[in-house]
């Protein structure tokens, strides 16, 4: 009796794990990315629909331009005249980039890197000249 319940729940459990383990359908898979599961990657995987790239280079735009317009505002007239020009080359610039990037439907992680060196300050590496920073000019605190 006991055995006959054993492999009774063993070939249900073997019925419910099996397709778990089955190719998916080959119907609308998309392109296959670096994604893994459970991976900390920060949301950096490439190759990358373009849509999705061009979503993040817009929100970082969007951050950007806020930070920048508080800047601003403490400003006197002129020079955040100055800045706001500054910003909208420079925004222009990177724009051109992704136009570029997102141009074949696909981001790969070279073209965002290009993207990236387009900017002034690109990624977390900005601050290493600034004083205070664990990297700063060698000063000690």
């Amino acid at each position: 009796m006991r055995s006959t319940i054993v492999a009774t729940i063993l070939a249900i459990s073997s019925l419910v794990a099996v397709p778990a383990f089955a190719a998916p359908a080959q119907g609308n898979v998309p392109a296959k990315t670096q994604r893994a599961e459970g991976q900390g990657d920060k949301g950096k995987h490439f190759p990358m629909p373009a849509a999705e790239f061009q979503a993040k280079v817009n929100a970082r735009q969007t951050k950007a331009r806020a930070r920048m317009e508080e800047k601003a505002a403490q400003l006197p007239a002129d020079q955040a005249k100055e800045l706001r020009e500054r910003f909208d080359a420079t925004i222009a610039k990177v724009n051109a980039e992704v136009a570029k990037a997102v141009a074949d439907g696909t981001v790969t992680k070279e073209e965002a890197q290009a993207v990236r060196a387009a900017s002034p300050h690109h990624g977390k590496h900005a601050r290493h000249g600034k004083k205070g920073g664990k990297k700063g000019n060698g000063e000690k605190k």
